[in-house]
């Protein structure tokens, strides 16, 4: 052999020999961020700790993950930091229940590797084994994730122990690279298309720009699609420009008729738009809804293989900045997730709108109820008066003759008349009567406040956190207001 030949092999073998070393570090995850050992000693009675919302027993929480349901469980992923109250980090935590109310946390699902952080993504049940992995009877769950080190690519992980631990597909490296557009393409939203037999991700891979021309202001979404969960092709791409990270793409029925059903895609801060879906292009009339008026809403994903009929969503109820009450009490928690709501579409005089609905299961948590009809509002001030509870499921139906106020444990929720509006802090619910009436409901924790008016059209979602000693609820107005039905249901700690 000559001497340059000889040369040339071994700067081959030592490039290979370096490439499969720096393999090994890519594939071992980073076992000093698995400290779920160190969670056993902390309960949920803590004072701001919520009761019937998911928080995480210690650590930051962020936007929830990887939401599917497999053989009775709902499981919830969620962006956890596992070392600190503050965000950093980025790990998948874990948590799994069978009611979307009672939550065991479980060990750290996907950790960090090869100098990167685990961000956001999805789970799905690997139902006709795609991926080939499936062992027994048991489905695969295979999880998708943006593997945080710029620039950003996809990443998976797949689970035969029905989700409990994790084995990196491509020993973490991309199942979708780096697109060229933004150093943090992330988020992957991954679901079986039915109609056309693919499995489909789409991907925000692009912020438009605050200023310039209307193309230089439009984001990007990006649709892929796929036979076997690993090799993706580009189908289309979706330019709006309020499009902004955590996408998520559902379909719904149209007033609960199945052989009428359109596509949501929304984004973290829920704007959304409705339209169609043919598998890989999606089209709509350009039209930017607003899917929740509150101040906390973050980052809601939906759970993929829902065993019912419904669509249940659930978001990362976020706090940064001053003020942050779990900071402020020295919780050993940070963040919390919003109540899992109902996902439906509906015929408005206005046209096709998202509604929300708390799912039904909350109903179990009821340990006491209080119903009142036809009432002034001398006799429900009075009524109201001998209710006392701290956890708090309320429901007011009302003639809107006037505006009024309800405070409930020292937070007040108000109705203007004029602008008919319900108002709680920065928050506002444009609320016109239906068939004369308004309808609100109130969800109260430790530390939230979610507001659901008009049986869902409008809800706002908000951190509050009620006065210490305070289990009153009162109402008044500056009017003769005529009440139809007020029901306050006292709950019981989901833990």
């Amino acid at each position: 052999m000559k001497r340059k030949n000889v040369f040339l092999v071994l700067i081959l073998f030592m490039l290979s020999t370096a490439l499969m070393a720096q393999n090994d570090k890519v594939n071992v995850q980073n076992q000093e961020m698995q400290t779920f050992d160190s969670y056993k000693d902390v309960g949920y009675d803590q004072v701001l700790r919520p009761q019937f919302h998911f928080s995480s027993l210690k650590g930051w929480l962020n936007d929830p993950n990887g939401m599917v349901w497999y053989d009775g469980e709902y499981h919830l992923y969620f962006q956890h930091n596992p070392k600190d109250v503050k965000w950093g980090n980025m790990t998948w935590g874990h948590a799994v229940s069978t009611d979307m109310l009672h939550w065991k946390q479980l060990p750290h699902a996907i950790l960090p590797y090869g100098g990167g952080a685990i961000f956001s993504g999805t789970a799905v049940v690997d139902h006709n084994n795609s991926l080939g992995e499936q062992i027994g009877d048991t489905k695969t769950l295979v999880a998708f994730f943006s593997f945080a080190k710029n620039p950003f690519y996809q990443a998976a992980a797949y689970s035969t122990d029905k989700g409990r631990t994790y084995t990196l597909v491509n020993g973490g490296g991309p199942v979708v690279p780096y697109q060229g557009f933004d150093m943090s393409e992330r988020d992957p939203k991954v679901f079986w298309h039915e109609a056309s037999q693919k499995w489909v991700m789409i991907l925000w891979v692009l912020k438009g720009k605050e200023e310039g021309t209307p193309e230089e202001k439009l984001g990007k979404v990006r649709f892929f699609t796929s036979d076997n969960m690993v090799d993706w092709e580009v189908a289309s791409d979706f330019n709006r420009e309020w499009v902004y990270e955590c996408m998520d793409f559902v379909e719904l029925p149209v007033d609960g008729d199945k052989n009428n059903k359109k596509w949501l895609l929304y984004d973290a801060s829920f704007d959304y738009e409705i339209g169609d879906f043919d598998g890989k292009t999606f089209t709509t009339d350009k039209k930017v809804y607003k899917g929740d008026a509150g101040t906390n809403l973050y980052a809601a994903q939906s759970f993929n293989n829902s065993p019912d009929d419904r669509t249940v969503m659930i978001g990362w109820m976020s706090f940064w900045g001053d003020g942050n009450p779990f900071l402020k009490a020295k919780m050993p928690f940070n963040q919390q997730m919003s109540f899992p709501t109902t996902m439906e579409l509906k015929t408005t005089p206005e046209g096709i709108r998202l509604y929300r609905w708390p799912v039904d299961e909350i109903e179990n948590l009821y340990v006491k109820s209080h119903k009142f009809k036809n009432l002034t509002i001398k006799k429900a001030a009075k009524k109201l008066a001998r209710v006392k509870a701290e956890l708090i499921d309320m429901s007011i139906e009302f003639e809107p003759s006037s505006s009024f106020d309800v405070n409930i444990r020292g937070l007040m929720v108000s109705y203007k008349k004029n602008s008919e509006e319900i108002v709680y802090g920065k928050s506002t619910l444009k609320v016109p009567a239906v068939d004369g009436k308004v309808k609100l409901r109130i969800l109260l924790d430790r530390a939230s406040i979610e507001l659901f008016a008009n049986e869902g059209a409008v809800v706002a979602t908000c951190y509050a956190v009620p006065e210490d000693n305070n289990d009153s609820v009162s109402i008044s107005s500056d009017g003769d207001l005529k009440i139809n039905s007020i029901s306050i249901n006292e709950l019981k700690s989901s833990w």
